[in-house]
């Protein structure tokens, strides 16, 4: 019902969202579960659990502003969760271009 009420755009940033948070949940649940030696892996994974809840509730907004059509709200999650990713992708090109003159 209120996924047929946003627009097209708002739509797509919501799915665009969802799956990078989910990503990005994965990525964070591997890292707590593989094993480490690492003296500080205590601290390395209250700060990942951190994160985590984080990103659940970022996903639980996503969620709300869907079922509520609050365009704005769906906006500012997905400026957040895809920035990340494309900071990665400058980072990545930078690289690739400064490696190779």
């Amino acid at each position: 019902m209120a996924w047929s009420d946003l627009k097209k755009v708002d739509r797509w940033l919501a799915a665009i969202s969802a799956a990078l948070l989910a990503v990005y949940f994965a990525i964070g649940v591997y890292a707590l579960v593989s094993a480490s030696s690492d003296p500080q892996r205590g601290m390395a994974n209250g700060f990942i659990m951190f994160v985590e809840v984080i990103l659940l509730s970022l996903g639980g907004l996503l969620w709300l502003a869907v079922a509520r059509s609050r365009p704005w709200l769906i906006r500012t999650i997905s400026v957040l969760a895809i920035y990340p990713a494309l900071a990665e992708i400058a980072q990545e090109l930078y690289l690739l271009v400064h490696r190779s003159a």
